[in-house]
């Protein structure tokens, strides 16, 4: 009853929360059957939350045994199908209850149940696939084992990439492979036990590694994601991709990331006076409060005036909607920021307790809002069209804000241009010379790999 609810509550959140969830292959996932189910770990609480919501089978989860010391935990968790698992790191002295973890995902598969494992065993907002941990193929192939390889365990490998994992209105791509039959590792299994968990893991890392995008050195990512600002929507436009399909996007940022990883092992020096004009371009950028898209939508012949008559009777005319979604949405979504902030929750919990604590917010606000207005004006169809206007206006108020700093950033641009012309174009002729740069290094790559 309390899983059950709060799923359909989450579910709802997630819609509003992310501007775009893509699933790409949903159909891999056998409908019948015992199912394993292993994933990367970017996003902390929202991760099970998302596979929660794509995947229409019953799932048990493995949660770290740290969160089930208290009583009310103790009693809480089972109800939300979580099964404790004690990892080294948080006390070695107990890991021997895992033999109990190992006991319950054996039965729950043999009963044909889907299992939920984060194989990484922590989780991390970085692009980057840790050490895979063998957990995941242990009770796949002990289920299997019990049983004499006859359940037909299958393991399906996820990859989640969250385009900006603390942000309101971001896009996910949820990325499912073909299933692993764990019954194909039997010969090895009955030879060598420890050479078939460690294939089997090493099988499930490998499928990990081409699902997501994986970036081992934090100096690597960071030259990733400014090149991705600056070139990719060119790349996109030039490779015939459509940027809404953000299948698309990922194909793009792991091509980016292979080409940097290439350079970087071949032509280090190379990449190194790169990555000082890049930094030396978006330290600029940040010291004018400019950004990038800005730049990058801003051409010299254009007029100020271009796109303003649209902009300012949008402005005019939606300032009325704007001002009551403001007011009726507020509240309810400036608190879960500053509760975030004022607990000093580390950077990888933000985005989760962000989406966690506004689920409460607005379901307080809203439910107390809709009872006043019920209360003070005694009219149920005033009260159902003020319950139907606070999303909908909260939603405009928010693009509503977005469009006035695109017009805002519009016109800073175009005063920079006009009081400080030399300025700007020395920043435009950067850019353009970074452009210029990774289209010599996108053909001499297609060369070399052709």
């Amino acid at each position: 009853m309390i899983y059950n609810f709060l799923k359909a509550l989450l579910q709802v959140s997630l819609r509003f929360f992310f501007r775009n969830v893509q699933v790409k292959c949903l159909e891999n996932i056998p409908a019948h059957g015992p199912l394993l189910i292993v994933s990367n770990h970017p996003n902390t609480i929202l991760d099970p939350i998302v596979i929660g919501r794509f995947i229409h089978r019953k799932l048990f989860f493995l949660a770290k045994a740290s969160l089930f010391r208290s009583k009310f935990t103790k009693w809480l968790l089972p109800k939300f199908r979580m099964i404790p698992v004690y990892r080294p790191q948080d006390d070695p002295s107990l890991m021997q209850q895992n033999e109990e973890m190992f006991s319950k995902c054996f039965e729950h598969l043999k009963n044909n149940g889907a299992i939920l494992i984060f194989t990484e065993g922590i989780s991390l907002t970085n692009r980057q696939l840790r050490k895979i941990k063998t957990g995941s193929a242990r009770i796949a192939l002990g289920a299997e084992a019990a049983n004499n390889f006859k359940l037909g365990v299958k393991i399906i490998s996820i990859g989640l990439t969250y385009f900006d994992p603390h942000r309101f209105q971001s896009d996910l791509f949820i990325n499912i492979d073909e299933p692993i039959n764990v019954q194909d590792y039997e010969a090895l299994y009955k030879r060598d036990e420890f050479a078939a968990v460690n294939q089997l893991t090493n099988e499930i890392r490998a499928r990990l590694e081409k699902q997501i995008v994986a970036i081992e050195d934090a100096a690597i990512d960071e030259l990733v994601n400014n090149i991705e600002v600056v070139y990719k929507s060119q790349l996109l436009k030039d490779l015939g991709y459509t940027p809404k399909i953000k299948e698309h996007d990922f194909l793009v940022t792991k091509a980016i990331n292979k080409q940097v990883h290439h350079y970087w092992q071949y032509q280090p020096q190379r990449v190194e006076q790169f990555k000082k004009e890049i930094d030396r371009y978006f330290k600029v950028l940040d010291r004018l409060a400019l950004n990038d898209r800005i730049l990058r939508k801003f051409h010299r012949k254009d007029s100020v005036f271009s796109d303003t008559p649209n902009g300012f009777f949008y402005m005019l005319f939606g300032l009325p909607v704007f001002i009551f979604g403001f007011v009726n949405n507020y509240l309810p979504y400036r608190l879960p920021g500053l509760i975030t902030k004022r607990v000093g929750a580390p950077r990888d919990y933000r985005g989760s307790l962000f989406m966690l604590i506004g689920t409460v917010t607005f379901l307080f606000f809203y439910t107390l809002q809709i009872m006043l207005v019920q209360y003070f004006f005694h009219h149920a169809v005033l009260t159902i069209c003020y319950a139907v206007a606070l999303p909908v206006t909260g939603f405009f108020a928010w693009f509503y804000a977005k469009r006035y700093n695109n017009l805002r950033g519009r016109w800073m641009i175009f005063s920079l241009f006009h009081r400080k012309t030399a300025l700007i174009n020395s920043i435009l002729n950067m850019r353009q010379h970074i452009i210029d740069e990774l289209e010599k290094g996108r053909k001499e790559y297609a060369e070399v790999n052709s």
